[in-house]
């Protein structure tokens, strides 16, 4: 699936839960189903983003010896 999906997801979820704080008698269907969306957006886009290689800020040379 592509990302813009994930984040319409992302989008969909939260105002769901939104939507539901601000209403007299708040479903707890479309709070339970705004906080899936929500959280199957965040884990699908956060598998795409990649480890860090470590980053050395410390590299001896035998030349600079």
């Amino acid at each position: 699936m592509s990302k813009s999906i994930y984040y319409v997801c992302l989008v969909l979820g939260v105002s769901l839960i939104i939507l539901s704080e601000f209403q007299e008698t708040p479903f707890l269907i479309l709070q339970i189903s705004g906080l899936g969306l929500l959280m199957l957006a965040l884990y699908q886009l956060s598998k795409g983003i990649e480890d860090r290689p470590t980053k050395d800020s410390y590299i001896e040379n035998e030349e600079e010896e």
